[in-house]
């Protein structure tokens, strides 16, 4: 199996200033033509070309066409990884619209376009190749299931219950919170859910949630 680099992998000579520039060239260009052609009919050719680099620079930072993939997948994540440690810091919160907080950060990041158009390339792409889909679930940098369950202890302590399995119901949760805008997202193209109707899912879908699983009594199994 082939060792693809991470970031921090890289010789010094590669996380310079310059070295840096040019790497995010390399990323934008490598998201711009996998999200045009796919990931089979993309070639790394291409990719410095419309970096405006050469391929041997391509080659210095990336060892193949997987490799570029799976750094354009994890750059992806950043910003959302970014927001939800934003979002724990915030450990006072009441749990209730912490969760709510937490759904929607998540449905901003799933029904963006570039998101959206990633996750197509992967699903026509995962039959040829199911390390892409595998990367990408390996790729996520913040663990989304833990925060969530994490706060629906905290919100089962609260009223007085607990749960016999939080990363279970987190999964849950989040599978309720995420899969109706993306689906609608992915089949009607013209669909593009706005801030304010987002948030207002990620309240109703935690509302409806927390009330389904508030038991009259003991422990929620």
């Amino acid at each position: 199996m082939t060792t693809i680099p991470t970031t921090d992998d890289q010789p010094e000579a590669r996380r310079r200033p310059g070295a840096r520039a040019k790497r995010e060239r390399v990323l934008d260009a490598a998201v711009q033509v996998f999200l045009a052609n796919g990931f089979d009919q993309t070639s790394m050719d291409a990719i410095a070309a419309r970096a405006g680099v050469s391929k041997t620079t391509v080659y210095a930072h990336y060892a193949d066409k997987f490799a570029l993939f799976r750094a354009v997948v994890e750059r992806s994540g950043r910003s959302l990884a970014v927001q939800m440690d934003e979002t724990r810091l915030r450990a006072g919160q009441d749990p209730q619209a912490r969760l709510a907080e937490l759904l929607l950060i998540v449905l901003e990041g799933t029904t963006a376009p570039e998101f959206l158009a990633f996750l197509r390339v992967m699903v026509s792409e995962s039959a040829r190749h199911p390390d892409l889909t595998d990367w990408a679930a390996a790729a996520e940098l913040v663990d989304v299931i833990g925060l969530i369950a994490s706060t629906l202890e905290d919100e089962a302590s609260q009223h007085g219950y607990e749960l016999s399995d939080p990363r279970m119901f987190a999964t849950l949760l989040l599978r309720m919170a995420v899969s109706g805008p993306q689906l609608d997202c992915l089949l009607f193209t013209k669909f593009r859910p706005d801030h304010a109707m987002l948030e207002a899912h990620a309240r109703w879908i935690t509302t409806i949630f927390l009330h389904g699983i508030e038991p009259r009594t003991g422990k929620v199994s």
